[in-house]
């Protein structure tokens, strides 16, 4: 029996599919009632046609999409995938997924493009078949159209040079570039794709690379924007042999299949040079292959980039001022805290003070400073080095991650005798990075006389301008966008084109909380503070929650409700 896979920010459930419709929408009353204000009360609908089925949007007021494309109603295939704001619905038939994967792939229109291309030229429509991608290399066309559908477009694949783990240049760049020949071999043909794949990479702005086996084939997946996007498919055999070409660039043990193993190569790009690790691990089909780009080009790098609010610039730049103190920076993993904390440390004056920072691992070069990776093959923890640190007559200390009592104690005493203290610590927000301390057993005058600021932060993703849609907002949406509503008549939501990759969104923002160590707030903390205590404290100063931050982006049109219930609710 057919059924339909819904995943939502909250999970995944599955719905049968018998012989009734069933609408999608707002409204309890739907079959398949869906909490999100972006989506009108009866939105679309699936029913059944003649043996098949059928999505049909019902004039919803920001469109359904079918396979990233917006539709007024489509004949489903297994596989299929129906968006409804910010939820996926994917369509599951067991029976016709049974038939060969060929009989099933969507394949373009050429005589159509033909036309199109013709009518734009003023000639006669010709279809060259013989440059049309076959079954077999259409994975080449869909990387092709996330390689063309980049606004900036600097180099080709042809301009990417390959070196291996040692820093020597295994394959040269062409300055032809790298084309399709037909009497390539096997691993001419592999060199090409990787290529592609690492062009696919700095054009999407993608910081991963995943590419996973399944049961029939490969999939390749980008993390664009801190979201998995799907580029494309390939056959498990051009898969194995990916993997064989970054087992030798990054010379890992190509015999070896049922171990984790780690790697890194780098390439050579007009003159720059960007740097990957590789993570190789078994799974069920097979050994799973996660490139991480190591490439910092188009993240902020000075604190006046990072699109605080004045006032929270200030006092940020303020501290990199101080002779001692303490600057803390919170927030779950990926969420930029080092690139804030690197974009301190450059504001310091790295001629006239001794900067060390203490690492796991070291993924940037920061001019200036004596950077020391954490090796904890040899027994070193945070803790251990920072005392020996200590010895090195240090300035400023960036300490990568408090993670046990005596990181923390330890720095924060430094902060006390002299010396200024960049770290990170794992929190909801700035309130729950003070409770975060205590719970580690740090003494209450430790937290509340070392720190100096606390900053957290989110990463929101930035709605496409290309194609991002102004709608009338919902009651539900004024009254959560309250004194930010004031002169507004709409709100934007994503819509999704080529050049956002059909997400609807392009590049992220930090959303930022900042907290100031103030007499009052020190005073709460040596005493057993609650939530509400230092809240109280904080109402009586400047302080703007990492909500309130998001809010005042979507009254600027610059993202959407949803994207900032997502990386910021409950606060």
């Amino acid at each position: 029996m057919a059924f339909l896979e819904i995943r939502t920010p909250k999970g995944m459930q599955r719905v049968e599919l018998g012989f009734d419709s069933l609408t999608v929408g707002r409204l309890s009353d739907n079959e398949i009632p869906i909490e999100d204000n972006s989506i009108s009360r009866k939105h679309c609908i699936f029913e059944p046609v003649q043996e098949k089925w059928r999505v049909r949007d019902l004039g919803s007021r920001n469109g359904t999409k079918h396979n990233g494309k917006g539709i007024d109603e489509q004949i489903l295939a297994p596989g299929d995938v129906v968006r409804v704001g910010a939820i996926e619905i994917t369509f599951i038939d067991p029976v016709l997924q049974e038939q060969p994967k060929s009989d099933r792939r969507e394949t373009p229109d050429y005589e159509a493009i033909a036309k199109e291309k013709a009518t734009s030229k003023g000639s006669v429509a010709t279809i060259d078949w013989d440059s049309m991608p076959s079954a077999e290399t259409d994975y080449e066309a869909r990387l092709r159209r996330i390689i063309d559908a980049a606004p900036d477009q600097p180099f080709n694949e042809g301009d990417i040079a390959i070196l291996d783990a040692r820093g020597v240049t295994l394959h040269q760049a062409t300055s032809s570039g790298v084309g399709a020949g037909k009497d390539e071999d096997d691993t001419a043909e592999s060199i090409r794709v990787f290529r592609q794949l690492l062009l696919a990479c700095f054009r999407s702005r993608a910081s991963d690379l995943h590419l996973e086996p399944r049961t029939e084939r490969s999939v390749c997946r980008l993390r664009v924007d801190g979201m998995m996007v799907t580029a494309t498919e390939i056959s498990t055999t051009l898969a194995r042999r990916l993997l064989g070409v970054v087992k030798v660039i990054c010379q890992i043990d190509t015999t070896q299949k049922a171990v984790v193993q780690d790697g890194h190569f780098s390439v050579a790009v007009k003159g720059k040079r960007v740097d990957f690790r590789v993570s190789l691990t078994p799974s069920v089909h097979g050994q799973k292959l996660v490139i991480r780009v190591l490439d910092a080009g188009g993240a902020p790098t000075r604190l006046h980039e990072m699109g605080m609010l004045q006032w929270q610039y200030e006092k940020l730049r303020a501290a990199t001022l101080r002779d001692s103190g303490m600057v803390l920076a919170c927030g779950p993993t990926g969420s930029g805290k080092t690139t804030t904390i690197y974009s301190s440390l450059r504001e310091v004056d790295a001629e006239t003070r001794n900067i060390i920072t203490i690492e796991d691992p070291v993924e940037y070069y920061l001019e200036g400073c004596t950077q020391i990776p954490i090796d904890s093959k040899q027994g070193n923890s945070f803790g251990s080095i920072l005392r020996s640190v200590l010895r090195q007559d240090p300035d400023v200390i960036f300490v990568g991650e408090i993670r046990d009592i005596e990181t923390a104690t330890v720095a924060m005493q430094a902060s006390m005798t002299g010396h200024l203290v960049y770290t990170t610590v794992h929190s909801r927000d700035t309130i729950g990075a003070i409770f975060r301390l205590l719970d580690l057993g740090v003494e209450s005058y430790l937290v509340a006389n070392s720190i100096s600021l606390i900053v957290a932060q989110r990463l929101c993703r930035l709605l496409c301008p290309h194609c991002k849609k102004p709608v009338r907002p919902t009651p539900a949406q004024t009254l959560k966008l309250g004194k930010h509503m004031a002169g507004l008549s709409s709100v934007f939501i994503p819509q999704g084109c080529d050049a956002c990759l059909s997400t609807g969104y392009c590049r992220r923002r930090a959303l930022f909380e900042l907290l100031e160590f103030t007499d009052p707030l020190r005073d709460v903390v040596l005493r057993k503070p609650t939530i509400g205590d230092i809240r109280e404290i904080l109402s009586h100063g400047l302080f703007t929650s990492l909500q309130g931050f998001g809010l005042s982006m979507v009254a600027q049109g610059t993202t959407n409700l949803e994207e900032i219930d997502r990386v910021a609710s409950g606060e």
